[in-house]
């Protein structure tokens, strides 16, 4: 029926009931009271504000109440009864759209506006609705690795948190949200804004990266990067993950040489031939596993040589810098220069070797015994490993060099991030 129909006949059939009633008492004789209300119910229910919604469900829960019983009022009550219904699940599901959309437009703004407290604040309050929002958990998983390369380590336990969950629901198979102008699905916001792989190639290396410079917990950030190595996504060609693999290295074969180093002092104190051809014994495998370790190095560091640009004058002297770290452990392999080159080409033709796999001894042929100890030749003196501190890096992304090669150069700058226009669909 017509609202306003629904308003004639009620005002007939309660002008009716007026007669009968005693005193004018009874509620269903209550015409000005029936009608006051109805007309409460009949001007709100359909509104677009939930304010007044709200008007027009208190009004029906009032009509239903007051007026329940009256027989004559058989239409109106039927009216009534299911718009109720209706406003008890609609106003609370447009209550929270609406906290959404002020959610939505916070963290929109904070994000485009690097006001990463807002971005964050919203961020967490739009997940508690929507826990698998890839448009918010993508952002707020490298937002703590650009801020990062500002020394801002605020948001790094965040941005490990909500990388974790994207990453999660990336490789499961989630549907992306959104689409860029070339029609490819897209999760993420204006500079965050990346194609599935682009977007677990960028949450795969934050987790490297904060854990192993931020946090300096080389153990936990190593598998991360081993793997950004192998997946699809601008990382598997940058020159500081293969970086980052051979520091983590250097570290490895620095506590072997210095465990070199204190058995040969030991051999050397020994007060028997007997003690001394056992150290020698020892000092032997140390070294074929100090080679192994060497061998890595030069591997990562082939790798990260090879991808690294040489094009402006900062990456030159970068470039220089891994070849300056090639050639010490070469030649501290090798004790020579000669074939390092042909060396750098053969190790980027095969595989990467699991940097969480155990390091395969490698032992030389003895040189040709003279009198004295037995203890082969310990040329590659323990390696001095560069210092475990985070690299100083810009914050464009793609700008950091590991702690090895810090030392002797200045951090890289490489092309900034795209910039996509944010989309308003969720």
């Amino acid at each position: 029926m017509k609202t306003t129909f629904r308003f004639l006949s009620l005002a007939v059939l309660v002008a009716g009931l007026g007669a009968s009633a005693a005193f004018g008492q009874d509620a269903c004789a209550d015409v000005d009271g029936q009608t006051a209300v109805y007309i409460k119910i009949t001007a709100n229910y359909n509104s677009k504000s939930v304010d007044a919604l709200e008007i027009a469900l208190a009004s029906g829960k009032e009509f239903l109440e007051k007026y329940g019983a009256c027989e004559a009022l058989k239409d109106q009550l039927d009216f009534v009864k299911p718009q109720v219904a209706r406003l008890e699940k609609a106003i609370p599901d447009l209550r929270d759209r609406a906290a959404l959309g002020e959610l939505f437009k916070r963290y929109d703004s904070g994000v485009q506006g690097k006001k990463y407290d807002d971005a964050y604040a919203a961020g967490k309050g739009i997940l508690a609705k929507q826990p698998d929002n890839l448009n918010i958990l993508v952002p707020l998983g490298v937002i703590g690795l650009y801020q990062s390369y500002d020394k801002n380590y605020k948001y790094n336990d965040d941005s490990l948190r909500y990388a974790q969950q994207a990453l999660t629901l990336l490789k499961s198979g989630k549907e992306l949200p959104k689409k860029n102008k070339a029609g490819v699905p897209t999760a993420g916001v204006f500079e965050f804004e990346y194609t599935k792989e682009d977007a677990i190639s960028e949450l795969t290396f934050a987790q490297g990266y904060i854990n192993y410079y931020v946090k300096n917990d080389k153990k936990a950030g190593i598998p991360f990067y081993y793997e950004v190595s192998q997946l699809p996504g601008r990382y598997k060609t940058d020159a500081r993950v293969y970086d980052a693999i051979g520091s983590y290295y250097f570290d490895a074969a620095a506590a072997v040489g210095k465990e070199i180093g204190d058995l040969i002092t030991k051999q050397k104190a020994a007060p028997t031939d007997d003690e001394k051809v056992a150290l020698d014994a020892q000092i032997k495998d140390k070294i074929a596993l100090f080679n192994g370790y060497n061998e890595r190095i030069l591997d990562a560091y082939s790798r990260a040589y090879t991808l690294a640009k040489s094009d402006t004058p900062v990456g030159k002297t970068y470039k220089d810098a891994l070849y300056k770290t090639l050639q010490d452990t070469y030649k501290r392999r090798f004790e020579k220069l000669d074939g390092l080159d042909a060396y750098v080409s053969a190790a980027v033709a095969k595989p990467l070797p699991n940097p969480t796999s155990q390091v395969t001894p490698v032992s030389d042929a003895e040189p040709t015994k003279t009198t004295g100890s037995a203890t082969p030749p310990v040329s590659a003196a323990p390696v001095t490993a560069a210092p475990a501190a985070k690299p100083a890096a810009p914050a464009k992304p793609m700008s950091s060099v590991s702690s090895t090669t810090a030392a002797a150069t200045t951090a890289v700058k490489a092309p900034a991030k795209k910039t996509v226009a944010a989309k308003k669909n969720r």
